[in-house]
């Protein structure tokens, strides 16, 4: 398995295609907020790695 990797989502403000760090060890949901590069507004950022090790990322907006 490998143990991080470098994700894409989206800014649910801008539309921009923005990229992130995540440690892949972690199992089950990882939740924080990143910034846009582009508009400097937070999204909220889901990343899950599910028991057969695929990987899922998500944006939404903060207050969601």
């Amino acid at each position: 398995m490998q143990t991080d990797d470098t994700l894409n989502w989206v800014c649910q403000y801008c539309g921009v295609e923005n990229s992130v760090w995540v440690d892949l060890t972690i199992e089950g949901k990882q939740d924080f907020v990143e910034d846009c590069r582009i508009c400097c507004r937070p999204n909220r950022i889901i990343v899950t790695v599910d028991y057969d090790e695929e990987v899922t990322i998500e944006s939404r907006l903060l207050d969601e």
